[in-house]
């Protein structure tokens, strides 16, 4: 079985950004290179060590711990003397300018990855193209559990999972010291969840060679030869569905999950409202490379490329290298 991560430089990621710099602006723009630091905790440290709430800082995405990342963040108004003097293991700014808006999720040309994979079996060709699933990263721990429970209004189970202190049946207020990222970060996590299987559904129903990789949450379907490029909802309660199929997929998706779209609608806890949103199920990886070196029995090798943002490099591993089971 092959392995990834085994060293902070076995994978090393690097925002492509869609950024105007500024002489000036209520905003500062800096990179931020981490190594072995997710981007909430990183966020979290800088704001505790300038003493200003993490609101004042904006992403265009999150990465992963296990990673040396370089990737581009907001300041409100915060002094870039006060960033460039920030002394924190493992991580470093690099002011870059200013501007007149945050930045927002998703707003960069693409993600550009090197990978080391380690223990490969046998060499395998690039490839053109991804489904675009969500990868374990996006459920680690309870993270799509609590995304549900939020989602149905089960708010005891919610603090219950996550070891809350509550006082008589107010539920909602120990919820929101853990502040609005982390609950709408496990929302999104449910709804990711929702998102894959109905594009996995999808893919099993299409003809053409296909197989399965198994993920924490299920199994991919992987497809050899492109499918058509179709959208999908992530699913709101505003969810429109493009086509009848898909809506005949979702449909059967969440009656499975006891769940309407509805219920993302938050009228308790407003700020957690999810009209939903929609993403490519099929995407394209640019410029890849593989390049191959023999160790012992196995092989490691050095993979190079191009995603849009939001997709996952670590899919993309497991399409290439991945155990390969027949469809069920």
């Amino acid at each position: 079985m092959y392995r990834i991560k085994q060293r902070p430089d076995d994978f090393i990621v690097e925002e492509i950004p869609k950024l105007e710099v500024l002489k000036k602006g209520d905003y500062t723009y800096f990179l931020l290179e981490k190594r072995n630091w997710n981007t909430l905790e990183a966020i979290k440290a800088i704001a505790a060590s300038l003493k200003v709430k993490e609101g004042r800082f904006n992403i265009a995405g999150i990465k992963d711990k296990k990673a040396v990342s370089r990737q581009y963040i907001s300041a409100y108004r915060i002094n870039r003397n006060k960033l460039e003097s920030l002394k924190i293991k493992d991580l470093s700014v690099t002011v870059l300018g200013y501007g007149d808006d945050r930045l927002r999720l998703g707003q960069l040309v693409g993600n550009r990855f090197k990978i080391v994979v380690r223990d490969v079996e046998k060499k395998v060709k690039p490839i053109a193209f991804i489904e675009n699933y969500f990868d374990d990263q996006r459920f680690g721990g309870k993270n799509s559990l609590l995304g549900k429970a939020l989602v149905q209004k089960e708010y005891r189970k919610a603090c219950y999972t996550l070891r809350l202190r509550w006082s008589g049946s107010d539920y909602i207020a120990p919820l929101r010291t853990l502040g609005k990222r982390l609950l709408r970060f496990y929302i999104n996590s449910y709804q990711s969840l929702l998102f894959n299987e109905a594009i996995a559904g999808w893919l099993a129903g299409l003809p053409g060679e296909k197989w399965t990789v198994d993920y924490t949450r299920g199994c991919f379907v992987f497809h050899k030869d492109r499918p058509p490029s179709k959208v999908f909802p992530i699913v709101g309660f505003l969810t429109e569905y493009p086509t009848k199929d898909v809506e005949t997929i979702y449909k059967k998706i969440l009656e499975k999950e006891n769940i309407a779209k509805e219920a993302f609608l938050m009228r308790q806890i407003p700020e957690l409202n999810s009209e939903g949103n929609a993403r490519e199920a099929i995407v394209p990886i640019k410029e890849m490379s593989i390049h191959y070196k023999k160790e012992d029995n196995f092989y490691l090798a050095e993979v190079q490329f191009m995603l849009p943002p939001g997709s996952y490099a670590t899919v993309v591993i497991k399409k290439l290298f991945g155990t390969k089971n027949p469809p069920s």
